[in-house]
């Protein structure tokens, strides 16, 4: 069998450098009727896929009046009840930034304050939700938050760009503080103005609420999930969104009226029946793929990827490989090649927490640290925060991925076990109107 490692290594100047981006929104009706495929490409394949419902708000973000249940001091946590049989997991820190329904004389927590708590992160593997009381309200270029009263900018600013940005923002007399996100940098004066006034006056109208609204009230609903994915896109990289959901072409008419990008970026209703649009960009094939643990390398090799309560194990293998290239440099360029399925496997997969790779033994330093710098570099696009730790003398790499979201994994679980569920329901009322 003849090395395919050469054909493998094309283009790798260009990777990560999509300047043509297309975000398809389709109904999935294979995994579940309301269920909704979210999926950004780049110029060479599919970049991130999310499974969403296509209701009009999510629990992530949105803001609750709570009620403190429970303290634990061994956790250093507290629960908090949202709802009817909603509790949410509350860490103890910066509860005197917290904003009370009734005012208190200290800053001390307490079984029965309630205050207003917003969900920063889904319920993952039995976890409850996790809320917070800095408050965070999330816009096209920025996000405002209450937790200091400071202004950041993302790293992939430049420093012209941040000097630029710096002159638009107020600095004295801020009650909350702003973090300057990269799309910021396709944005007018006049634009951040009016976004940043647009969140200062929702943080306003949250503050005031969570004093008057009753206990278990939602005081502020988080936009749709994938109105959240379409706002980290720069529409500089974004070519044009379809979708083949009504509801949702018309919610996206609005907001790119509502941010004037009405011209900037296509929109289009996909409309074919006989064709749906899963099936157009074959997205029930591109799901099945990511679920299964087993990744084809074109050299020949493979990765398992196995989700574990723990951790992300990622295993490197040769495979089918029989090129006759001298051992060492072979197994590098099939870590190279490895590397990047990885990078792109981690963000299709919405793998989170501690990645461990075990790539190909190879005893050249010189290659070992070349291999790290490199996924570094492929993962430094990533959206969500990713960290390249080190190579121990193993070859084992240790990662860290900031929890978002549920992984892929854990969101095609969560939908066809609601379906399931709806099953079982539907078969039992049809025996008891047989009988």
């Amino acid at each position: 069998m003849q090395s395919r490692l050469p054909e493998v290594l094309f283009r790798w100047e260009n990777w990560g450098k999509n300047l043509s981006k297309k975000f398809v929104l389709a109904s999935l009706p294979t995994v579940r009727e309301d269920c909704l495929a979210a999926v950004l490409y780049g110029e060479q394949r599919a970049e991130e896929l999310q499974l969403l419902r296509e209701e009009s708000g999510s629990l992530l973000g949105s803001i609750y009046v709570g009620k403190v249940e429970k303290i634990s001091k061994n956790m250093q946590a507290a629960f908090v009840r949202i709802g009817a049989g909603q509790n949410v997991y509350l860490p103890l820190e910066h509860i005197a930034q917290a904003v009370f329904k009734t005012r208190k004389k200290d800053a001390v927590l307490r079984a029965g304050d309630e205050l207003l708590v917003q969900i920063e992160k889904e319920p993952m593997k039995g976890k409850l939700p996790r809320a917070a009381v800095n408050l965070h309200f999330p816009g096209r270029y920025m996000v405002l938050t209450t937790a200091e009263h400071s202004l950041c900018f993302s790293r992939k600013l430049s420093g012209a760009e941040k000097q630029r940005l710096r002159a638009v923002f107020p600095q004295k007399d801020m009650d909350y503080g702003v973090i300057v996100r990269t799309n910021a940098r396709e944005a007018s004066a006049g634009e951040l103005e009016a976004e940043l006034g647009e969140l200062s006056g929702i943080l306003r109208r949250v503050r005031g609420q969570g004093a008057t609204r009753t206990c278990f009230s939602c005081v502020w609903q988080s936009k749709p999930l994938w109105v959240q994915e379409l706002n980290r896109i720069p529409f500089a990289e974004l070519e044009e969104i379809v979708t083949d959901v009504p509801s949702v072409f018309e919610n996206l008419r609005q907001y790119l009226d509502e941010k004037n990008l009405t011209g900037t970026v296509s929109l289009r209703l996909y409309e074919d029946r006989l064709l749906p649009l899963y099936k157009l960009y074959s997205l029930e094939t591109l799901l099945e793929g990511l679920l299964r643990e087993k990744v084809w390398l074109k050299s020949g090799g493979f990765l398992m990827i196995q989700q574990t309560e723990a951790f992300v194990a990622v295993d490197v293998n040769t495979g089918r490989y029989m090129g006759k290239k001298e051992a060492e440099e072979a197994f590098y360029l099939m870590n190279l090649e490895a590397a990047r399925e990885i990078a792109a496997q981690i963000r299709l997969r919405q793998l989170s927490g501690m990645i461990l790779i075990d790539f190909i033994n190879m005893k050249d330093e010189t290659k070992r640290t070349a291999l790290l710098e490199e996924l570094r570099r492929l993962t430094a696009s990533d959206p969500v925060r990713t960290v390249v730790v080190d190579m121990t003398p193993l070859n084992i790499v240790e990662m860290t991925r900031t929890k978002e979201r549920k992984s892929l994994q854990e969101q095609a679980a969560a939908f066809r076990g609601e379906q399931e569920q709806r099953n079982d329901t539907d078969r039992s009322e049809a025996k008891q109107n047989i009988v």
